[in-house]
């Protein structure tokens, strides 16, 4: 059974921000995290970030988020370049 993505509100606006197909590839990476988010490939524990602990690697951005497995949801964080998202 799939898990459901939660967007917050920095997370929308930064994904509008990002070109088209660049914006097309971190939605079907997110699709596909939802999907089968343990199988996942480029997918790692953040150790020390306030704000997240896992990030996913989609090209030259990161999408941080939290993976809550009791009530099956994805909370997506934040979606930056990567030279910006871990300042």
């Amino acid at each position: 059974m799939a898990y459901q993505l939660l967007f917050s509100n920095k997370a929308l606006k930064s994904l509008k921000n990002i070109q088209r197909p660049t914006n097309e590839k971190i939605i079907s990476a997110l699709e596909q995290l939802a999907q089968d988010p343990d199988n996942k490939t480029n997918v790692k524990r953040l150790t020390n970030h306030p704000g997240a602990i896992f990030r996913l690697r989609v090209g030259d951005y990161r999408v941080l988020f939290d993976k809550h497995d009791e009530i099956r949801i994805i909370a997506i964080i934040d979606i930056r370049h990567r030279k910006d998202i871990y300042e």
